[in-house]
C-alpha cells in the first residue's frame, strides 16, 4: 500500500456491454487484478460499469452492498486497494441511482456516493443524490464526483475547499450525433476539463471512461482518454483508446510546493461584488 503521502493511483477504461451485468463484471474484475499486479492503491472504474446504460436501468439495479459489491470487494482485498465502481444501485423508494461504490483494501464498504447532477434524460431513469462525497484514503483527502457532476465548477470548489486533495472521476464521456452536429469536440473537450479541474482546484485528477457502444440504442459512443493528472497539468498516466489501465505516481506531499511557487489560486481568490447590468 502507499507510503505516506505518495500513492500509484490507477484508471481502468472499460468497453461496457449495456445491460449484461455477468460479463462486465467479469472484465471489471480482469482491471482490478491488472491494476494490483501494477502495484497500485487505487483503482477507478468508469460511470455505470457493471450496467452501462440499458433501456430501463432499475432492471438491472442491485442493492449496495450485494452480489456485485461482494465480488468487488474480494477482488479489492486480492489486489490489496482502494476500488471505485460505477454502477446502478436499486433503489425501494423509487427509481435507481446513478451510484459510485468505493471498497476499502479490506473488502468493505466505505462509502457510497449517489450522482447528484443528472444530465438531460437522466433525470428520467435515475433518483438524484443529495450528499456530497469526501474520503479519507490514508494517503489523501479524496472527493468523488461522476461524470457531468465536473461540469459544475462551484461544485468540486467545494470538494478542495473541504480538504479534496485529489478528485475521482468515474465517467462515461461519450460522442453523439447531436455533439457532432455542433462540432463538439467530445473527447478534446472531455480532456480539457479534467485538466481545468486539477489546475483550478491544485488536485490530482483521476478520470475513468468507458470506450466503445454504450447504451443499447448505439447513440452514445464512449471517446476513451482516461487520464490521471497533476495539480500542474501534466498527464501522468492515460488510456488513449481501448480497454485497459493506466497508474500514475501521485505525490501529494508536492501540491504544498507547486502552490507557493507557481499556483497561488485557492489563496488569491477574493469574493468581489459585480454590480448588475
Amino acid at each position: 500500500m502507499a507510503d505516506s503521502q505518495v500513492a500509484r493511483i490507477a484508471v481502468a477504461q472499460m468497453h461496457v456491454s449495456p445491460g449484461d451485468v455477468d460479463r462486465n463484471l467479469s472484465t471489471a474484475l480482469d482491471l482490478v487484478a491488472e491494476a494490483g499486479a501494477q502495484d497500485a492503491d487505487l483503482v477507478v472504474l468508469p460511470e455505470m460499469a457493471l450496467m452501462g446504460l440499458p433501456n430501463d436501468p432499475a432492471d438491472v439495479a442491485q442493492s449496495i452492498p450485494g452480489p456485485a459489491t461482494e465480488q468487488l470487494g474480494e477482488a479489492a482485498t486480492r489486489a490489496d486497494l482502494w476500488l471505485v465502481a460505477g454502477m446502478a444501485e436499486s433503489n425501494p423508494a423509487g427509481s435507481p441511482f446513478n451510484a459510485a461504490v468505493v471498497i476499502a483494501p479490506d473488502g468493505e464498504i466505505a462509502s457510497v456516493y449517489r450522482k447528484v447532477f443528472l444530465y438531460l434524460q437522466e433525470a428520467e431513469a435515475f433518483g438524484r443524490g443529495c450528499e456530497a462525497c469526501l474520503l479519507d484514503l490514508g494517503f489523501a483527502h479524496a472527493g468523488l464526483t461522476i461524470c457531468y457532476d465536473y461540469i459544475f465548477p462551484e461544485y468540486v470548489r467545494r470538494l478542495a475547499t473541504a480538504g479534496a486533495e485529489l478528485l475521482l472521476h468515474p465517467t462515461a464521456w461519450v460522442d453523439t450525433e447531436a455533439g457532432r452536429e455542433w462540432g463538439y469536440p467530445s473527447a478534446g473537450a472531455y480532456r480539457a476539463q479534467c485538466m481545468v479541474r486539477a489546475l483550478e482546484n491544485q488536485v490530482f485528477f483521476a478520470s475513468a471512461n468507458v470506450v466503445g457502444r454504450y447504451d443499447e440504442s448505439g447513440y452514445l459512443d464512449g471517446v476513451g482518454r482516461s487520464a490521471v493528472i497533476a495539480p500542474w497539468g501534466e498527464v501522468l498516466a492515460e488510456v488513449a483508446e481501448g480497454e485497459g489501465v493506466a497508474v500514475g505516481e501521485c505525490d501529494f506531499s508536492r501540491i504544498e510546493a507547486w502552490c507557493e511557487q507557481v499556483a497561488p489560486y485557492m489563496r488569491d481568490f477574493r469574493d468581489v461584488q459585480i454590480p448588475e447590468v
